[in-house]
């Protein structure tokens, strides 16, 4: 059906003859080209079913990628496209098709990097990066961590919290992008806490506990003496914190100082 309507939206090869009219062949080619649209809108309507765009909050438009060709792509072998100039409005149709196609083949590549960097997430960033789904800088990695919905807030915080230079970059862009200008400590770290957990290894928690304090105290100047200071409060809360709800910790320290969390 698809090749029919396709052919029929060509038109005639060059040469050939037809019994239509002028008239008659640019409506065929109008109406063909209408259906052909109304078949891609169905399928984008069950792309989106498939993989729910509405829960992707992008940092960066489909308008600013690249993408694959579009299904309707013509070459020389099945016509001429300057033949449809004939018809402003078919045109218009085949733009219409062609960008709702490079919205589904976004998304569906977008979708992918997702799923793999809930998975394995410095696996995830290179192939979204690579596939130019978001840029490479660390300031662009940063803010698709924070504003991008479906990620593993477990997977962003090991990410974070990696030792390799361009993740490091990363994590320093992360937290300055937070503003904690007129906020207590207590809720500075809740607010910076809310994007993603904190992982396991205490020499990750460190690396992102410290760059916290120094923004904070850049957002705060006179609230501490020093950044060391904020640092070893803003780790000595994160560490007690883990003690009170940690499970498989069973001495709590929290018990023997009378603190609660």
């Amino acid at each position: 059906i698809v090749n029919g309507l396709l052919k029929t939206a060509l038109g005639p090869p060059t040469g050939s003859t037809t019994s239509l009219s002028p008239a008659q062949d640019i409506t065929f080619r109008h109406e063909s080209v209408k259906c052909l649209v109304s078949i891609i809108k169905s399928m984008g309507a069950w792309m989106d079913q498939q993989i729910r765009p509405g829960d992707l909050n992008l940092v960066k438009t489909p308008e600013s990628t690249s993408v694959g060709e579009s299904p309707l792509t013509l070459n020389g072998e099945e016509g001429n496209a300057s033949d449809l100039e004939l018809h402003p409005d078919v045109n218009s149709e085949f733009s219409d098709a062609a960008t709702l196609e490079q919205r589904r083949a976004y998304k569906v590549e977008l979708q992918k990097g997702i799923s793999l960097f809930n998975r394995k997430p410095s696996k995830g960033i290179d192939f979204l990066i690579s596939n130019k789904k978001i840029g490479s800088s660390p300031e662009e990695v940063a803010l698709f961590l924070k504003n991008t919905v479906g990620l593993d807030e477990a997977k962003i915080g090991d990410y974070l919290g990696e030792r390799e230079d361009f993740s490091l970059k990363v994590m320093h862009a992360y937290v300055d992008s937070f503003n904690f200008k007129g906020m207590d400590f207590g809720e500075a770290i809740r607010f910076f806490l809310q994007g993603f957990r904190l992982p396991g290894e205490a020499q990750k928690i460190d690396r992102i506990m410290e760059k916290f304090a120094e923004r904070f105290c850049k957002c705060n100047p006179s609230s501490f003496s020093s950044a060391d200071t904020a640092y070893v409060l803003a780790y000595s809360v994160i560490m007690l914190n883990t003690d009170a709800h940690n499970n498989m910790v069973k001495d709590k320290v929290c018990s023997h100082c009378g603190y609660s969390f």
